[in-house]
């Protein structure tokens, strides 16, 4: 079926949602802007990996920087922050 969801998508998923979630429940008191916007990109990004491959979302590894806003360093650095806390 063409609309089926991948093993590879579902694992992004997973890691995505796991994004989202650390950034939402972390405590903001305290941080500074650059700091909180560090959350933010990191939920953008976790976002974008929850749409990985589907229809109206991005289907390259360039695709979801683009959309997150995210460099290639952060991206890293967030692929093993999601992986790792599961």
């Amino acid at each position: 079926m063409a609309h089926e969801t991948s093993k590879n998508q579902r694992i992004l998923g997973q890691i995505g949602r796991r994004l989202m979630d650390i950034s939402a429940t972390s405590p903001m008191k305290g941080l500074k802007d650059d700091e909180i916007g560090r959350f933010n990109r990191m939920a953008s990004f976790g976002d974008a990996l929850t749409r990985f491959g589907t229809t109206f979302g991005p289907r390259s590894v360039d695709d979801v920087l683009n959309v997150s806003g995210v460099t290639h360093k952060e991206a890293e650095e967030f692929m093993k922050i999601g992986y790792t806390n599961s």
